[in-house]
């Protein structure tokens, strides 16, 4: 399925702002990306599937809304 990714901070300077990529769920996305963008490998960064934090594998349904998002810190 094609999902739209928006990238924010230092994973949208690798990426662009948004990405049109072929991905079922999360680590299908995250092995296109790694293809496409060789620096992320190395990235930590969190996702976001409909402005929720995930942590495990979840599988995309159509007009999810994704997002890239790299390691903040603050209080």
């Amino acid at each position: 399925m094609e999902i739209k990714i928006i990238a924010f901070g230092s994973i949208a300077a690798i990426t662009g702002k948004e990405i049109i990529l072929q991905a079922t769920d999360i680590l299908s996305m995250k092995k296109g990306l790694e293809q496409l963008f060789p620096a992320l490998t190395d990235r930590s960064y969190a996702v976001a599937v409909n402005m929720k934090l995930v942590g495990t594998n979840v599988a995309f349904n159509q007009n999810d809304s994704v997002a890239l998002m790299p390691p903040y810190s603050g209080g």
